[in-house]
């Protein structure tokens, strides 16, 4: 069991992996083996081996293996200054390995039962005001959070053609010490300069780690679920919360706060669109097809992370 799900449906099938050495990728890939599944990983940088994973450097290399469920998490990391060079990298090196995988699909002579493919919540802007859902109608939107995942999403959805289930995994910002946002922000924090970014009421959509990944399970498991589903906790709190929570948790102090205009002239468009930028998404499609968050609220998280 994972946090209640039964993984004995998880255990039968193969998996096709990319990004399995990221962030996500690597402890979804963990969770996967304990569970008893096989996996196949695209990559060209393998892990320390799990018996359950057979790490491959091409989709040709599975001309004769049965696929189950495709999970695609690959892309460069947005969390940088994006210059013209870093704009076409971080949208190329997703939307080539989807199409690669739409074609792998097209082409499998036994079709996987599901795609699951990475997007994010910046699929539906900023807004300071606004809660964004699954339903959420956008106007037009000129953001480059929104251009990546929006043309992400449209690449994975070629496979419609080929595949019975597809599910489009808007991801908030993922919570866990050894990476992501929280990794970036540990020494700061643990050295007493945490800091509240700008004005500290952006919002902030997040999830942990471990509740991201018995999402994935629970995708898995119920096939009624399709299209884009938003993995982000329910209870989606602002900077000033986050930064004050967060420095509890460590038994640090939090008195500093750091200028937006530091971060504009650190990482330019990016600290607009990220750090500085509101989202108030909420998981509304998990909720109602019964998932249970085990941690729903920020304080749950940062004191299991640190416990």
């Amino acid at each position: 069991m994972i946090g209640k799900l039964n993984l004995k449906e998880i255990a039968q099938k193969v998996f096709l992996i990319t990004g399995g050495t990221g962030f996500i990728g690597k402890a979804l890939c963990n969770k996967l083996a304990e569970a008893g599944a096989e996996i196949f990983m695209l990559t060209r940088k393998p892990i320390a081996s799990l018996n359950q994973i057979h790490y491959i450097k091409s989709l040709s290399e599975l001309k004769n293996v049965k696929i189950d469920v495709v999970v695609n998490l690959a892309g460069e990391t947005i969390a940088q200054r994006w210059s013209n060079k870093a704009k076409e990298r971080i949208l190329n090196s997703r939307l080539s390995i989807t199409a690669d995988l739409v074609e792998y699909i097209k082409s499998a002579e036994h079709k996987p039962s599901l795609f699951i493919s990475g997007s994010a919540i910046g699929y539906y802007g900023n807004d300071k005001t606004k809660e964004f859902d699954e339903n959420t109608k956008l106007s037009s939107n000129n953001c480059f959070a929104h251009r990546v995942c929006r043309l992400w999403e449209e690449e994975a959805l070629k496979a419609q053609k080929f595949i019975q289930r597809i599910v489009l995994l808007r991801t908030s910002v993922v919570l866990e010490k050894d990476g992501g946002m929280l990794g970036k922000l540990l020494l700061s924090f643990r050295l007493g300069l945490g800091s509240i970014v700008g004005n500290g009421e952006q919002i902030i959509s997040w999830i942990d780690r471990e509740d991201l990944i018995r999402l994935i399970f629970f995708i898995i498991e119920n096939k009624k679920i399709s299209g884009p589903i938003n993995a982000c906790a329910p209870n989606p709190v602002n900077n000033k919360v986050f930064s004050l929570q967060l420095a509890k948790a460590l038994h640090r102090p939090c008195f500093l706060k750091m200028p937006a205009f530091l971060f504009r002239l650190i990482f330019g468009q990016m600290a607009d669109e990220l750090i500085l930028a509101s989202q108030k998404v909420l998981p509304v499609k998990a909720l109602s097809n019964g998932f249970k968050f085990l941690y729903s609220t920020i304080d749950k998280s940062f004191n299991k992370i640190f416990k």
